[in-house]
């Protein structure tokens, strides 16, 4: 079976205030930054735009790609991806959209061999590090046309729904966070420029790329789980008995939901909702130091260069991070590792696991203990 390349184009780019498919990124605007990527692992490229309101410009002569315009209007993610499937002379088509900059061409086409090599199946999915089905990053079998059509001529335009009756595949493998990273405002723009910078550095002006922070010579550790595995209950039962230790420890947590650290009406609160950047609140006995950066996250060595004066750095909730780490597994909740298999030094559940890695018990967090200090003994 043959395959193809289809970089979707066709958003209104609303959020965003100008078409993002030309905005620049590096060296070349984001268009010819994707198209660039995947060349290697795809011989054809088409661009998958809305019914152009620009009738004169030229996709062809500017990125050699050809362009599928979609043949519904206004109706959705789903016309682009019938129109493409229904023009295109390949068996398989994967679709990436324009603003993914750090999804991962040598995956995309191995979705494509993945579908190929399963006939009876439509499309050929990921699923995101939540568990949420991607279906706009993915490989599709021209069989899926006539579904689609049926959907778009009923003005039903969930993906979903056509996924709900046609058999799918899921590529069943870890995938980095960074796979599934659209930039939709300035805001994401930003910060995927500004990580591309450290990627690539000789592609920006040496005043734009990121500061480097030095790595940190602290040990560090990460306990990752499935959400409601028990981390927190786990780690407040452990961190006293490594104090018994007379460690001094520091503790990095990820809250994906967001957290406040001051109520409304307190003065630290108003000064932050004021616009202070740094907020820097202390006592006699503690301070707190809150950064604000809207829409991205702070990076894990920013971070983690914060950190002095300790004999270990516990992280919770980077279970991505090429870090050393512990996973939780709980029998009545969660069987299956979910985290980054990079640097996973040993599993901590209450059930029989088959691994090489060591195994602690859930239930007795003293059992680990004796690993831990010999861990921060051979960083020292």
């Amino acid at each position: 079976m043959t395959k193809a390349l289809v970089i979707l184009c066709g958003g209104k780019s609303s959020r965003m205030g100008t078409d993002k498919a030309f905005l620049p990124f590096g060296a070349d605007s984001l268009l010819k930054y994707q198209i660039k990527r995947f060349r290697p692992y795809f011989d054809k490229i088409y661009i998958s735009v809305q019914d152009k309101q620009d009738k004169a410009f030229d996709y062809q002569a500017y990125c050699g790609c050809e362009e599928i315009p979609d043949r519904y209007v206004n109706r959705g993610p789903m016309a682009g991806l019938y129109s493409c499937l229904r023009y295109a002379e390949e068996d398989i088509l994967y679709f990436n959209a324009v603003d993914t900059p750090f999804s991962d061409p040598a995956l995309a086409a191995e979705l494509c061999d993945e579908l190929a090599a399963h006939p009876d199946h439509y499309a050929c999915l990921l699923k995101n590090p939540k568990g949420e089905l991607q279906p706009l990053q993915g490989a599709y079998s021209k069989t899926i046309v006539p579904v689609m059509k049926e959907f778009l001529e009923k003005k039903k335009l969930a993906l979903k729904a056509v996924l709900d009756i046609c058999p799918y595949l899921v590529h069943e493998m870890f995938h980095k966070e960074e796979q599934f990273f659209n930039m939709n405002d300035p805001q994401s723009y930003y910060y995927g420029l500004q990580k591309y910078a450290s990627m690539a550095p000789g592609q920006f002006p040496a005043a734009f790329a990121p500061n480097k922070e030095k790595p940190t010579k602290i040990p560090m550790l990460s306990f990752a789980a499935k959400s409601g595995t028990g981390k927190t209950t786990y780690l407040e039962k452990l961190l006293p008995l490594l104090k018994k230790e007379n460690l001094r420890i520091a503790v990095l947590k990820h809250d994906a939901h967001g957290f406040e650290m001051d109520k409304p009406g307190k003065d630290s609160y108003r000064l932050t909702q004021a616009g202070a950047d740094h907020m820097i609140l202390t006592c006699t006995d503690k301070t707190a130091s809150i950064f604000t950066h809207p829409n991205e996250d702070p990076e894990l060595p920013f971070l983690l260069s914060r950190i002095q004066d300790v004999d270990l750095i516990i992280t919770e909730g980077y279970k991505l991070q090429r870090m050393p780490k512990f996973e939780l597994l709980r029998e009545d909740y969660n069987k299956e590792l979910r985290s980054n298999p990079e640097n996973l030094l040993g599993i901590i559940c209450d059930f029989p696991f088959e691994t090489e890695l060591p195994v602690f018990d859930l239930n007795d967090p003293a059992s680990i203990v004796p690993f831990i200090l010999e861990y921060i003994k051979s960083h020292k």
